[in-house]
């Protein structure tokens, strides 16, 4: 069997040896070891983020039903793309479909651009809450 990448070892998150919880940290001090109890060795949870190519792709094939802002933990705007994007299509024939349409082809346009930014926000949210723990 191949050896364990590099990458998928466990690293703390902040190695300095005076932080509260460290295995060097001094005894009795708060947090720490305290009334010379051995440490546990630090527990680091590793948390995938989002993809921005998977975005774009869901964007590409499922971007009229929404799929890419629930990806993107916009559940709201998901609905909203889902309600004018089928509503639109459904309502084309009759020819009042327009009215639905362009308000969803300006969003879809305007997710071109927000994309990155949008995925970047998500993925610091991610790694917010899995240092808080």
């Amino acid at each position: 069997m191949a050896p364990e990448p590099e990458y998928y070892r466990p690293v703390p998150l902040n190695p300095d040896p005076r932080r509260a919880g460290h295995p060097g940290a001094a005894h009795g001090s708060p947090f720490g070891r305290g009334h010379g109890a051995p440490a546990a060795p630090p527990v680091v949870t590793v948390v995938g983020g989002k993809s921005l190519v998977l975005a774009y792709v869901l964007w590409f094939f499922l971007g009229w039903l929404g799929i890419h802002k629930f990806y993107l933990r916009q559940p709201v705007w998901g609905l909203i793309y889902l309600f004018l994007g089928g509503l639109g299509w459904a309502m084309a024939g009759i020819g009042i479909g327009f009215l639905f349409l362009v308000p969803w082809a300006l969003l879809m346009f305007l997710d071109i651009f927000t994309m990155p930014f949008r995925t970047a926000l998500v993925n610091a949210s991610i790694a917010r809450g899995a240092y808080r723990y």
